[in-house]
């Protein structure tokens, strides 16, 4: 690592969320924090024209951290987010020397902070195996375990995990259904059959994830609801007025499993276009991609009415896609339980006694990307459309019974395990 890069990384890690708690609560705390940032970055080259890939993405995400810190504490403070044209960095402002990075880093990055410099780059390497083949890899860019945060808390590393973790996992299961979706693979194979499998048992590791979390099984300890609503959530907040603040909805594969399995009922072809504007290019490609091919139902419901009848294999098929339908709705449930949990709920109490309410950047009455309890709720609703159930319905009970015990079996003999790696080490994550 570049020297000057060294030293940006190591003082994220060892002092910035303790300097962040001090300017809090003064803003000359703050103002000589911007100070010593701005003396810090002078180290930095005056342009980053020539810095290397890697650095660039390495400064990506220590200064991404850096910019949200200096607009939350500026609103908190009654100030503007010019302090990040204020705040030097080289012979740039602290927005346009971001930017030049971004462009510099060949990565499509957006010139403000994004979904990949707080989570996928920020974490160690995330690997994703079923039954020991490697079927996802999301490569964390650091040499050391340490993961940046703004809070120095154990919630907000065990936040930043999950989303990465979730990410590999939805990775595994979308990559799954690719092949069948683009008609690279006959819908009503053996291998259609075995991607359908592959993809419910991660969908199905996840949604066991998010349930743990929520349940506070880490052995780290329980996830803390006021760090998460008054401390991380308060750093979400868009570099400029254009702009929408990062966040869990902008990863992408969130977004290509919506697409996949279809989203009828509401408008989410707008929702997924306002999220592309702070994703990489090449996931806004994955994006089209995924947005521009058939649904799974889709492609099921075409293959099987060309089929008379139906043999085992066909049965088997259509009840596996059934049931990956009914596990995504499960998912779905999962994360409007952790919603509602983690932000719904508490802010109604925290409202209800404004007096204990502290200075907010963000509003705790929706989410990141401005989703409120009903919008999120209308989403949860809509991924409860199964497009296959009448067709399932159509089929003699015995013979989806006998199918299901099959798929059934097969799924409890898959193992789905999930890596956190980084040079010289890796931790193992509870299998499911």
């Amino acid at each position: 690592m570049d020297t000057y890069s060294e030293q940006i990384s190591r003082w994220t890690l060892d002092h910035l969320p303790a300097r962040i708690t001090e300017a809090l609560n003064s803003l000359a705390a703050f103002e000589r924090l911007a100070a010593d940032m701005s003396h810090r970055l002078a180290a930095l080259p005056a342009r980053p024209d020539d810095v290397p890939t890697l650095t660039c993405r390495r400064l990506l995400v220590d200064l991404g951290f850096w910019g949200s810190a200096l607009v939350r504490l500026a609103r908190v403070h009654s100030r503007t987010d010019a302090v990040l044209d204020s705040t030097a960095a080289g012979d740039l402002s602290f927005r346009h020397y971001y930017a030049r990075l971004a462009a510099q880093s060949a990565s499509g990055h957006p010139p403000w902070q994004s979904f990949t410099s707080i989570i996928t780059w920020n974490v160690p390497t995330v690997e994703v195996r079923l039954d020991g083949d490697l079927h996802s890899r999301s490569e964390g860019i650091f040499d050391g375990p340490q993961v940046r945060t703004w809070t120095g808390t154990a919630s907000e590393v065990m936040l930043w995990e999950l989303f990465k973790v979730g990410a590999a996992l939805g990775s595994a299961a979308n990559r799954s259904l690719d092949p069948i979706v683009s008609g690279a693979v006959s819908a009503l194979s053996e291998e259609s059959l075995s991607r359908l499998l592959a993809s419910h048992a991660f969908l199905r590791s996840f949604r066991q994830r998010m349930v743990n979390f929520s349940r506070g099984q880490d052995p780290r300890g329980k996830f803390s609801v006021d760090v998460f609503m008054n401390q991380i959530r308060q750093f979400g907040v868009p570099w400029q007025s254009e702009a929408e603040a990062p966040s869990g909805p902008h990863d992408v594969e969130s977004l290509a499993r919506d697409a996949i399995f279809g989203m009828p009922q509401i408008r989410h072809e707008q929702w997924r276009r306002d999220r592309s504007g702070s994703m990489m290019s090449a996931e806004g490609k994955r994006l089209e991609q995924a947005a521009d091919a058939p649904t799974l139902g889709e492609v099921i419901q075409r293959s099987v009415a060309k089929t008379r009848p139906f043999d085992d294999l066909t049965v088997s098929v259509l009840v596996a896609a059934h049931d990956i339908y009914e596990e995504r709705r499960k998912l779905s449930a999962a994360h409007y339980g952790i919603a509602r949990k983690m932000l719904y709920r508490p802010q109604r109490v925290q409202s209800s006694d404004r007096a204990d309410t502290p200075t907010l950047a963000v509003d705790n009455s929706q989410g990141i990307t401005g989703m409120s309890d009903h919008d999120v709720q209308r989403f949860d609703h809509a991924r409860r459309v199964n497009p296959l159930e009448n067709v399932l319905a159509a089929l003699p009970s015995d013979e989806i019974s006998h199918a299901r015990s099959l798929i059934q079996e097969s799924l409890s003999t898959h193992s789905v395990s999930v890596t956190l790696r980084h040079p010289g080490t890796a931790t193992s994550c509870a299998q499911a």
